[in-house]
């Protein structure tokens, strides 16, 4: 490519350029021809490349779906310990506590009111 049209390849490949040569260059036939190839080179590299990643995104399905069965997981484990704990809490609650022992005050004990120690 010659030197003058190497500011139609910076316009295209968005890098700075100075405005007055491209006008230049773009007011020649083989610089508007070199435009044009440019811009179809370009298009054709970016239809490429879509197509290439359409090809790879076959991991974001399988995130997602690794992402489901997480949150499916999650949810499985909070109801089954909430039906475990209701289950666990009503059968605790129908039967009595069991004795205690009650044990009584020595002789020697003696109320003291809150405050001062006689």
């Amino acid at each position: 490519m010659n030197d003058r049209y190497e500011v139609i390849s910076d316009y295209v490949d968005d890098e700075p350029f100075d405005a007055n040569a491209l006008a230049l260059a773009l007011s020649e036939p083989a610089g508007r021809e070199l435009l044009l190839d440019l811009v179809a080179l370009r298009h054709l590299l970016r239809a490429d490349a879509k197509e290439a990643t359409a090809l790879t995104n076959a991991k974001p399905k399988r995130s997602t779906l690794r992402a489901l069965l997480a949150a499916a997981a999650v949810f499985v484990a909070l109801v089954g310990g909430y039906l475990a704990g209701v289950r666990r809490g009503a059968s605790s609650m129908s039967s009595a506590p069991p004795a205690t022992r009650v044990v009584q005050a020595p002789a020697a004990w003696k109320d003291v009111p809150s405050g001062k120690m006689p």
